[in-house]
């Protein structure tokens, strides 16, 4: 029997709870976190501002085209994966492991051939840098692609650290060295030999990820692939893709947004306040993550009582989170800025805006999870899509009037209207306040 319901046992602060599980999740992705911030502070140095815009945007360009070209397929491995596996239909399961592969193959091969097609007909000019970074990211979002999948299978299988820890900290710390051995140097990289290094660290990853999940898959050994269930998967992959843009590529999302209307060095800055930023956002992030377990077993047993001092515990200390961060970007900021070279000191505004993004999330509190546990995903699935689209053209036209500073207005804006959305069918639906409005009444 658990220590919180024993006779005459102290019941447990939700509060020190969250805190210790969010304190873990932290500490296991924060070195990640600050290896990409200081792979990001490199490149700054090592070229201009407007390279550096460039180099972000291509870098931008192949995570999101690895979602299409999956097709989000992958999302579905802890509900098709696993079930399949558990009921021993093993042909089943090697249909939809394959069934991954076979997508990005034919997506990739096609958006190859229709690139060089594109080149050879002069429609785009292969002469230009931005060309050239595009085709690298066109590369390398197979690459992405496969690590992702590979990734999302192993974590369905329970294989989280060998799937996950290459993407997490295998991934930032090759790019980092790669590009700390061009710092000390002294070499002049060009945006495409950065993003080239860029793409090695992709292949790097995928290697050392394959290794570590070689024995992961045997059940596929002598299976026929069977795809019978194509079409659910598919579903299931185009439903929830727009969840995976706004969860795990917000930033790219809106660098890539904003790389149509922006010029090189303002994508520059918008790319480099929101890598400052995505520490803060992360912060908040792990309490949601670490709250989901508790949340969704109180939800589950309809304990009014404890759903309601968790979401307080939880707002108490995405408060704190908010106001150490918010201080931390008054006091520190143009001296974060400052490392990255003086030019983009102009991105201190910039910064400012982008934490409106955090700020939404402890604002309106953890109404996803209220959603997908007390069976209201489609309401999830709704607005995400709403949220995606929306946070799309809030990024092109803040851009279009406001140049950097506007283009993350605009999206910071519109992630604001989603997590407000997902928290009013959190309280209309289930009946549940996640806001952090609701700990004052």
């Amino acid at each position: 029997m658990q220590a919180d319901t024993s006779a005459g046992a102290a019941p447990r602060s939700p509060f020190r709870e969250i805190f210790k599980k969010a304190a873990s999740l932290l500490g296991a992705r924060v070195f990640g976190n600050i290896l990409t911030l200081g792979y990001t502070v490199l490149i700054a140095r090592l070229v201009p501002a407007a390279e550096f815009g460039v180099v972000m945007a291509g870098f931008s360009w192949a995570m999101l085209l690895s979602i299409v070209l999956s097709l989000n397929v992958e999302s579905g491995s802890i509900r098709f994966l696993v079930g399949y596996i558990d009921a021993g239909n093993r042909s089943l399961a090697t249909g939809f492991v394959q069934y991954n592969r076979l997508l990005i193959g034919a997506f990739s091969g096609l958006s190859l051939v229709a690139f060089a097609l594109l080149c050879w007909a002069d429609v785009l000019d292969a002469s230009q840098e931005v060309v050239q970074i595009f085709g690298v990211a066109l590369i390398a979002a197979p690459i992405v692609a496969l690590t992702r999948v590979y990734g999302r299978h192993a974590t369905a299988l329970g294989q989280v650290l060998r799937g996950g820890l290459p993407i997490m900290l295998a991934r930032p710390a090759t790019i980092f060295c790669l590009v700390g051995i061009v710092w000390l140097s002294g070499a002049q990289p060009t945006a495409l030999q950065l993003i080239c290094l860029i793409l090695a660290a992709f292949v790097v990853t995928a290697g050392m990820q394959a290794y570590l999940l070689r024995q992961t898959f045997r059940f596929a050994q002598g299976a026929a692939p069977n795809y019978a269930d194509q079409r659910k998967w598919l579903e299931t992959g185009l439903a929830m893709a727009p969840l995976l843009l706004l969860r795990d590529n917000l930033k790219h999302v809106i660098v890539a947004s904003a790389g149509l209307v922006l010029n090189a060095t303002e994508v520059g800055q918008v790319a480099l306040a929101l890598s400052i930023m995505s520490l803060l956002y992360f912060a908040i992030k792990a309490v949601d993550i670490s709250l989901s377990p508790q949340l969704s077993r109180a939800l589950q047993a309809k304990n009014t009582q404890r759903v309601t001092e968790l979401v307080g515990a939880s707002a108490k200390l995405k408060l704190g989170v908010l106001m150490s961060g918010a201080i931390g970007v008054i006091v520190l900021g143009d001296w974060v800025l400052g490392l990255f070279g003086e030019e983009y000191l102009a991105a201190h505004m910039a910064l400012l805006a982008a934490a409106i993004i955090p700020l939404a999330d402890g604002l309106f509190g953890p109404a996803q999870i209220v959603l997908n546990v007390s069976g209201h995903q489609r309401y999830v699935f709704v607005v995400a899509g709403f949220g995606a689209i929306l946070l799309f053209l809030a990024t092109l036209l803040g851009g279009w009037g406001g140049g950097a500073i506007g283009a993350i207005i605009g999206a910071s804006l519109a992630y604001t209207i989603q997590q407000y959305l997902l928290c009013l069918m959190s309280n209309r639906s289930a009946g549940i306040d996640t806001s952090a409005l609701s700990v004052l009444r």
